[in-house]
């Protein structure tokens, strides 16, 4: 009995602190872009999707998306637009250059091959990728994400709330856009 309450006490706080965290994502990072960043035509794949609160704040900030979401678990998710994938974020089961655009908050720290993320985007493609940190952290943090992958990074950022939690956000390019 008490499992299930810190769980759904522990659920609603995630939630709430993603869907700000995610707000900021789509202000940010992705509508200045939206010309470039297609996600509307685009094949997106989420690594470590959780429950896919960030589909959801899209979805309801007028994208119209469909996401195949990876994450170690079977979980009920928050928005019908996911084909979820049960499998590790280290042995993604998707070919190479499959997707046009891949995600992953707060979970590359999690990874034991980052570069799986690469070998699944197409050329061209763009990631966006989060870790978690703080005032006192974010530069570090930013750079180890940044040497993790062989890819152009087009903006990056933190986000989030100093006094609940920040993330540092890195949206990367694919080589040359033809």
């Amino acid at each position: 009995m008490a499992e299930n309450f810190t769980s759904e006490i522990y659920s609603d706080w995630m939630r709430s602190t993603q869907e700000k965290k995610y707000k900021e994502i789509l202000l940010d990072f992705i509508i200045p872009l939206r010309g470039k960043i297609d996600l509307e035509n685009s094949k997106i794949a989420d690594i470590g999707i959780g429950k896919g609160w960030f589909e959801k704040k899209a979805v309801e900030s007028g994208f119209d998306i469909n996401t195949v979401g990876l994450d170690i678990e079977k979980m009920d998710m928050a928005t019908d637009r996911i084909d979820l994938v049960v499998g590790s974020g280290d042995y993604i089961p998707f070919k190479d250059s499959s997707f046009d655009v891949v995600l992953s908050f707060d979970t590359v720290h999690l990874l034991k091959k980052p570069w799986e993320i690469e070998r699944i985007l197409s050329e061209g493609g763009h990631a966006i990728i989060s870790t978690h940190c703080n005032e006192r952290n974010f530069k570090r943090k930013g750079d180890k994400v940044k040497s993790l992958f062989d890819l152009e990074v087009l903006k990056e950022g933190l986000v989030g709330d100093p006094d609940d939690e920040m993330s540092y956000v890195v949206l990367f390019r694919n080589g040359s856009v033809v």
